[in-house]
């Protein structure tokens, strides 16, 4: 293992130089040598900047969780934490000249996490200052307060050759008098990381297609490049105004600007490299996929990329993979598999028929093969396919023979006889092909294919004529077919009930529950199984049971003429039903709740659903279990095997039903008696390094296989991945990898290449609480004065400021003396109190000051709240009802606004929120500036689309205009740089379909969507590029450069600092000029007179 580090964000000052590795900082001079460590913290440590004379360090830590920017000495000691924000987003720029304030930029305080604001702390301590100048990634400022600004962007190489709305502007005040330009139009890249080098301007583009640094003079002339990189990004420039320090593939680099010299600084950092020791851990903690045994005493289950099996609960637990085929195909390196398997990912691990046998994937030289083995590894395992079988998804042995099937991510089915060559079985039209189901002799394969998008049916496939049958019709969605253990039925789930429910809160229906189990006879002569037969009084279900292995086997006989028209609704609700499965006499099927969507929740929530079963001689369906996740069922039609909460518990899906209002969860404890396996008997090793390379190159084979475009965009990407798994012997920490992995598959140029996630080191999570109010420090008063009270939702405590809430009585002007009964300070602030302090109950002392001298007078009141966990939507709130406020007012109530935060349920429920108390109006500004994209923006435009051609005119209530929810009038749109993916779609067919003036910046430029469902074996969540989205009018030309407002409008920071929204105001204009030009309301002339005509 090499000495070397991964170099990451370096800071000079000096013949000093400190730089971020192994999450850590470490320092060495600019000659190079061996660096010294100088921090050991919990959490990583980034962005150190230097002070102008060197003897103090500002970093950003998350030693506590969230970003914070703390201070130590340069040399070394114990850092002290200078803010206490608790924002998702703080970058540290560096210092004033003078060495009395650090510059920084982070989300606190902002409505949205794109929106970084510049602050400035003293290094000595104190509250954040807002310097007032609005949005921006990194500042520096000059000794005579010259300022540069570098806004939307901080590093390029996460994207290469980025050229869409949020690329990087580097604005200047060269004299410091508040007045901001922006230079450097005319290059077209991203323009990051702006520094004083001297008299002139350095920053890092890509407009030569790599990351550089480049200077100009202050007015943005004389663009000289100063250094050659080629391979990697220069990444991170950090000045001390003669030099530039940056980082690039891991390295550390120095510019020298008096003599123009370029070099590597060559450094090592001796370490013990504790993230890259081996450990076990919770087989639990990433558990993938669980089979049981085809005769219910065993589970094959694979954690972690790593395949066991064992007895369900005795006996000791065999771990498969460990030893490799021996025989590679040639050209195959396997040179980064350890003895231990390590370096290697195993995949849908399950039994063969006879449950001597397993069969699993693995990724020995960078390409998915299935591989059997003997359970009991009495012989070695063996290759069963090649090396060219893309991404498999579904892996499917049959209970009756030496046949298994496989789906991959290129919508194929193949059919392999063990010991054969596989053959192409299917090939889907529309989605992939899923839900592949052996019948109980083996003889045919059930499995869901897609003729078009979001159109699924199940089809039948006979393994021995290859013959194919469609074995439903093509409605809307079919799927996870079960084949009944004595074949005569086939089992799934559809959504075939257009059973509409009306909106609570708009004209609308929807289907929120259409999907329910079904049953096809196989046999035309095969009897209605919900229709009782004549039982006896008493039953003996265990009678059956005595004789199984008795019994003939089972022939699937499969009639295929009318077979879809054999269809039979299970007597069970309509509901959000996932998966069935069969057992002796009986269905077992999942069922979810039907719920609404909060802000940044999911549509379902782990492990709330409930597992039923029908039982055919009883006609009735009961649950079995509650808080479930998913379940898989045996080869035996009784063992049954789910996920709840992290845990897997085994039952007999014969048992008796709970009659209704008689089920009961199970105790805990794992055991037979109560079904639940203990899963700490598996112990899995995790060897990091291995693990770090294996992700690397599956992060990169995701790309191969997923990319929208099979020529990769014309980039060489078998020339990427040796590349960036060069610098892998540098790595040392989870956190590297990221890093890594985000520039490799920057080499897409493409948007929504994502990696996040992952097993990484957890610091502790001192969560701050919010009183949902901005407070200012009031030196006359020696207190903390209430500035502004946040309103939110009053009726939401979660939304709303704890200080309005009912019987507290705090005011704006009222002074905070104490929190929790410790004294505030002007270097103490409420910020440091309430740390570790969310959604708890805290006293706070607070004091009415008085009228006449506006001092604090009397006994402090103390006041109990219970704190926020997060002000964001409180901010939002406050933000939106202002700009609301102003427009009615600017309008005199005649025009409406709406903001739409984004593209999800969020965004969706916002735009209804403010659409459906707005949209009669004259007019209408639908803002979409920081919108984060999602999926619903066709569902907006197909609203603000409608056109009013008449009303419904009643005599005692207001005209309805027809469609309902019409606008009334003309409508502009706002938007900005921020505004991406789903919000890039809205904003170009708002133009599109001629809605009205878009105003503001153009758009992100991130139009190629994906769908996010592939883990890493650390539980790392990568993207791919998947779903290129073309224009009628500009083809693909949206992705990667977004599109252009009608009305181009940018907000500088000294808008910000005047209080004006020029692009707000630019939308009233436009919107006042077509009021001016829109026809008048209707005035409904004389009705019509009805009158018997007279004689």
């Amino acid at each position: 293992m090499t000495s070397c580090g991964y170099v990451r964000t370096p800071t000079i000052a000096g013949e000093r130089i400190v730089f971020a590795c192994e999450d850590d900082l470490w320092t060495v001079g600019t000659e190079g040598g061996i660096a010294r460590r100088l921090t050991t913290t919990e959490g990583e440590c980034t962005l150190p900047r230097l002070s102008p004379d060197g003897k103090l360090l500002a970093f950003v830590g998350r030693d506590e969780g969230n970003p914070e920017l703390y201070v130590m000495p340069a040399e070394g000691g114990v850092p002290r934490l200078l803010t206490h924000l608790g924002s998702e987003v703080l970058h540290a720029c560096g210092w004033s000249r003078d060495g009395r304030y650090v510059y920084f930029t982070t989300d606190a305080g902002s409505p949205f996490v794109k929106e970084t604001l510049a602050f400035r702390i003293e290094a000595s301590g104190g509250e954040p200052v807002d310097l007032g100048i609005g949005h921006a990634m990194t500042l520096d400022v000059a000794a005579n307060g010259a300022t540069l600004l570098g806004r939307n962007a901080i590093d390029p190489a996460r994207w290469k050759r980025y050229r869409g709305g949020t690329a990087g502007h580097v604005w200047v005040d060269a004299h410091g008098t508040g007045e901001y330009a922006r230079i450097c139009r005319e290059l077209d890249g991203n323009l990051v990381w702006p520094l004083w080098l001297g008299e002139r301007v350095l920053f890092l583009s890509d407009h030569d297609g790599i990351g550089n640094l480049y200077s100009v003079l202050p007015d943005g002339s004389d663009l000289q490049r100063h250094t050659g990189e080629r391979d990697y990004y220069a990444r991170f420039p950090a000045s001390d105004g003669k030099r530039v320090v940056y980082a690039c593939g891991g390295e550390l680099v120095l510019f020298d600007a008096r003599d123009g010299s370029v070099r590597r600084v060559p450094v090592e950092m001796p370490s013990n490299a504790p993230e890259t020791a081996r450990r076990f851990v919770d087989a639990a903690d990433l558990l993938e996929t669980w089979r049981p045994s085809h005769d219910g005493t065993a589970l094959a289950l694979v954690s972690r990329g790593r395949a066991y099996t064992m007895p369900l609960w005795e006996e000791a637990v065999t771990e498969h993979g460990i030893a490799l085929p021996p025989s590679l195909s040639k050209g195959q390196d396997d040179t980064e598999v350890q003895a231990d398997g390590a370096g290697v990912r195993r995949r849908l691990l399950t039994f063969l028929h006879d449950d001597k046998r397993v069969a699993y994937v693995d990724d020995v030289g960078g390409y998915e093969r299935i591989v059997v083995a003997p359970v009991d590894q009495s012989a070695p395992p063996r290759y069963v396919t090649g090396a060219d079988t893309g991404i498999m998804h579904q892996l499917a042995a049959s209970p009756a023979g030496e046949r298994l099937a496989y789906a991959n991510n290129r919508n194929e089915l193949w059919l392999l006889e063990i010991g054969g060559e596989p053959q192409l079985l299917d090939r889907s039209v529309g989605e992939r092909i899923d839900d592949l189901a052996f019948s109980p002799d083996g003889r045919w394969l059930a499995y869901t294919w897609s003729p078009k998008a979001h159109t699924t049916i199940v089809r039948l496939a006979d393994c021995e004529t290859r013959r194919i049958v469609d074995a439903t019709s093509a409605l809307r969605e079919d799927r996870s077919p079960a084949w009944d253990p004595e074949g005569r039925y086939l089992y799934f789930i559809s959504s075939r009930d257009f059973h509409p429910v009306y909106d609570a809160l708009q004209f609308e229906l929807s289907f929120p529950e259409a999907w329910r189990p079904y049953l096809l006879t196989l046999r035309e002569a095969e009897p209605n199984p919900f229709v009782p037969k004549p039982a006896p009084l008493h039953k003996h279900r265990d009678d059956d049971d005595d004789d199984d292995e008795n019994k003939p086997k089972v022939e699937v006989v499969v009639e295929a003429e009318g077979l879809p028209q054999r269809m039979l609704a299970f007597p069970v609700d309509e509901g959000a039903y996932d998966r069935i499965a069969a057992a002796k006499g009986r269905a077992i099927f999942s069922r979810f709740p039907v719920r609404g969507i909060r802000p940044n929740e999911r549509e379902r929530e782990e492990s709330d659903g409930e597992l039923q079963a029908y039982d055919f001689e009883e006609q009735r369906s009961a649950v079995l279990a509650f808080e479930i996740e998913d379940f898989t069922m045996g080869g035996d039609g009784r063992t049954l095997v789910y996920s709840s909460h992290g845990k897997l518990r085994a039952l007999d899906a014969t048992d008796d039903l709970p009659e209704e209002g008689e089920e009961e969860k199970p105790p805990q404890e794992t055991g037979r008696r109560t079904g639940w396996l203990d899963l700490g008997r598996i112990s899995v090793l995790v060897e990091p390094r291995a693990e770090w390379r294996q992700m690397l190159r599956e992060a990169w084979r995701l790309q191969r296989e997923n990319f929208w475009d099979p020529e990769m965009s014309g980039i060489d990407w078998n020339a990427v991945l040796p590349r960036y798994e060069a610098l892998l012997e540098r790595v040392r920490t989870r956190n590297e990898l990221s890093d890594v992995i985000w520039e490799m598959q920057g080499e897409l140029g493409t948007s929504h290449a994502y990696e996040f996630g992952g097993d990484k080191p957890l610091p502790p999570q001192y969560k701050r609480g919010f009183v949902g109010a901005d407070l200012a420090w009031d030196e006359s008063a020696k207190a903390y004065r209430v500035a502004r009270i946040l309103r939110g939702d009053a009726w939401n405590r979660e939304a709303d400021s704890p200080l309005a809430e009912p019987g507290v009585n705090v005011k704006e002007g009222d002074l905070i003396v104490a929190v929790g009964g410790r004294p505030l300070d002007a270097r103490n602030g409420p910020g440091a109190l309430l740390v570790n302090q969310a959604g708890k109950d805290v006293v706070l002392s607070v004091v009415r000051p008085s009228t006449s001298s506006g001092q604090g007078e009397g006994t402090p009141r103390r006041v109990l709240v219970r704190t926020l966990k997060d002000e964001r939507m409180l901010r939002y709130r406050a933000w939106l009802e202002a700009n609301r406020a102003q427009v009615h007012a600017r309008t005199g109530g005649r025009v409406g606004y709406v903001h739409v935060p984004d593209m999800g349920p969020w965004g969706f429920a916002e735009f209804h929120r403010g659409y459906l108390t707005e949209f009669d109006r004259d007019g209408l500004i639908v803002d979409v500036r920081y919108n984060r994209g999602g999926h619903v923006s066709a569902l907006l435009l197909e609203k603000l689309a409608r056109k009013r051609v008449g009303y419904d005119v009643s005599r005692w209530t207001p005209p309805f205009p027809y469609p309902e929810e019409s606008v009334a009038g003309p409508v502009v749109a706002l938007t900005n740089q921020f505004a991406g993916s789903d919000g890039d779609i809205f904003s170009h067919c708002f133009k599109l379909y001629g809605l009205g003036p878009l105003v503001g910046m153009r758009t992100w430029g991130g139009v190629v969507g994906i769908n996010p469902r592939h883990r890493l074996v650390d539980g790392t969540e990568t993207t791919q590029p998947e779903f290129s989205f073309w224009f009628v009018d500009a083809g693909w030309g949206v992705e990667n450069y977004g599109t252009d407002p009608t009305h181009e409008v940018d907000v500088a920071p000294q808008d910000t600092v005047r209080g004006v929204d020029p692009q707000l105001d630019t939308a009233l204009r436009l919107m006042a000029e077509a009021l001016a030009k829109a026809p008048s309301r209707p005035e409904f002339p004389a009705r019509p007179n009805r009158r018997f005509p007279s004689s």
